[in-house]
């Protein structure tokens, strides 16, 4: 269950970074922190078992005139673990809403070797919206909240 959060947490925080200017390329680093808002699992006929989780939080760019540094976040994520709890497949997708209320959409995958995420557009700024990368895991605290750390790129249309 750890790597299923894990996960979904590390898409969400990756995908809140963005900073922007027109047709500009930007290098993207910076630290996401995410809690578990609902989840349900299932075990299927075969031992696999299924877990949907809504998550929430907020990534923080290390450049913080990133204009999606603070921005919140709303994922949903679907993970399927092996019987033996060894390996899992996770996909999902966020929104997420800057201080203006302009709105971006990203979704990503990952399995126990780690995650890639990409950007789908938005509203406003993020209109046109492109670019991706990649996280890992870097903090996990015992009340089940996670710490990622993110990097990719992202240009504006």
């Amino acid at each position: 269950m750890r790597n299923k959060t894990i996960v979904a947490l590390v898409l969400c925080g990756v995908v809140a970074v963005a900073g922007m200017a027109t047709s500009e390329t930007i290098e993207l680093t910076g630290k996401s922190t995410w809690s578990t808002v609902s989840e349900e699992s299932m075990t299927l006929a075969d031992g696999r078992t299924v877990t949907r989780q809504v998550l929430r939080g907020t990534a923080i760019a290390d450049n913080p005139d990133t204009p999606l540094s603070h921005a919140s976040q709303d994922c949903m994520f679907t993970t399927t673990t092996s019987a033996d709890g060894k390996s899992f497949q996770s996909g999902g997708s966020c929104d997420g809403i800057d201080a203006e209320g302009d709105v971006y959409w990203a979704y990503g995958s990952a399995d126990e070797s780690g995650g890639k995420w990409y950007y789908l557009g938005g509203t406003g700024k993020f209109e046109g919206l492109t670019g991706g990368g990649t996280y890992k895991l870097s903090l996990r605290w015992p009340d089940g909240k996670v710490m990622v750390t993110w990097d990719g790129s992202a240009e504006m249309k």
